[in-house]
C-alpha cells in the first residue's frame, strides 16, 4: 500500500540521520474507504492525489506546531505492506488518515 507521510525539513533531516521515516506507530495518509467516500471517485490516480493532498495539509499542521522549521511542506511517498497500516478509527480522524505500525526505512521511499 502506498502511504504519504507528512514531514517538515527538520523531520526529513532526522529521517536521513536515522535512516528511518518512523519507528511506528506514526501518522500517514493513504487511499482508504473513508477517503473514497469523501472524494467520490473510482480513479485510483485521483484518489492517490487526494491522499497526497491530505498529507500536505498534515505537513502544514506540523509547520504550525514548529515555529522554527523552514516553511516548506514535505511529503514522503512510501510503499508498505497492507498489514502494517490501519485506518485511523478516531472520530476526529481525517479521510485517508492511517497509522503505520512498523519501522519504515527511508531507503524505501518512492518519492519526496
Amino acid at each position: 500500500m502506498r502511504v504519504y507521510v507528512p514531514l517538515t525539513l527538520p523531520g526529513l533531516a532526522a529521517a536521513h540521520r536515522t535512516g528511518e521515516l518512523g519507528a511506528g506507530p506514526f501518522a500517514a495518509y493513504a487511499v482508504t474507504p473513508a477517503l473514497r467516500a469523501w472524494y467520490r471517485s473510482d480513479d485510483v490516480e485521483e484518489l492517490e492525489y487526494a491522499a497526497l493532498g491530505r498529507a500536505a495539509l498534515g505537513s502544514l499542521r506540523l509547520l504550525a506546531a514548529d515555529g522554527d522549521a523552514p516553511r516548506r511542506r514535505i511529503v514522503v511517498a512510501v510503499d508498505v505492506a497492507d498489514g502494517a497500516v490501519v485506518a485511523a478509527a478516531d472520530g476526529g480522524a481525517e479521510p485517508g488518515e492511517v497509522t503505520v505500525r512498523v519501522t519504515v526505512p527511508l531507503a524505501k521511499a518512492a518519492a519526496v
